[in-house]
């Protein structure tokens, strides 16, 4: 049965959007959990061996993965890099506990999208729309009690990335929650930090910012765009050849 998140991908045409099972899920968040706390215990040589298993996990999924699935992750991370390079070493919104930007954190943003895909799949249309209003809660209650002033920024990119793409709903509402747990995880064992005023914005934060899923979700957003860009090419290709 196909669904919205299949033809925000595929733009209407057959394509389904990469699967993930519950099992699948589960490894997901256990492979996570496990690179975290290699880079807790030795920040050196336990970043290295986190790239390893992340990467590993991550070739292994590739290998018995769809032709949309790998165009899929291959987007993730080519688009995770990209933004990682910006906003941590251009930017400076964050830090990684080296001042690198560990050779883990590619694999670990196409990990943290099979975990919000699998989840998204229990979300309707309307229970996002109910999570999205709580969002808009909490960033406010940050605002005023914590003077989160950058997750209001953050919050308004979420929501027009929320109204621009219908179709991405539940899976938007999903990362905005799975990816602020991680970032609270990654913030508390020292992984990484987010300076306390944004540069360049001058907006005061916390660490991490309550709506730092807006990141994730503008990142959702372009991979989908260009996976589905691609789509359409391959099409007008095909049948021009015809």
């Amino acid at each position: 049965m196909r669904t919205p998140l299949d033809d925000a991908l595929s733009g209407g045409g057959r394509e389904a959007a990469p699967a993930c099972s519950g099992r699948d899920a589960a490894a997901c968040v256990a492979v996570l959990a496990a690179a975290l706390a290699l880079e807790w215990a030795s920040p050196v040589w336990g970043q290295v061996a986190a790239g390893f298993v992340l990467w590993a996990f991550l070739l292994r999924r590739l290998a018995r993965a769809s032709g949309l699935e790998r165009r899929t992750f291959f987007a993730i991370l080519a688009w995770a890099t990209a933004g990682e390079l910006f906003c941590s070493l251009a930017w400076g919104l964050y830090t990684y506990r080296l001042g690198n930007i560990p050779h883990a954190v590619p694999p670990a943003h196409v990990i943290v999208f099979l975990i919000g895909l699998a989840l998204s799949r229990f979300v309707t249309p309307a229970s996002a729309d109910r999570l999205t209003a709580a969002y808009a809660v909490l960033t406010v209650g940050a605002a005023w009690l914590l003077g989160d002033e950058l997750s209001v920024f953050l919050f308004a990119v979420y929501l027009l990335a929320y109204r621009l793409r219908p179709g991405m709903r539940p899976l938007l509402a999903t990362m905005f929650l799975v990816t602020l747990v991680l970032e609270l995880t990654g913030t508390a064992l020292g992984t990484w930090y987010w300076e306390p005023v944004a540069p360049v914005l001058g907006l005061a934060t916390t660490n991490p910012p309550v709506a730092v899923a807006a990141f994730y979700c503008v990142l959702d957003v372009l991979v989908f765009a260009t996976v589905r860009g691609r789509l359409r090419r391959f099409t007008a290709l095909r049948l021009s050849i015809r």
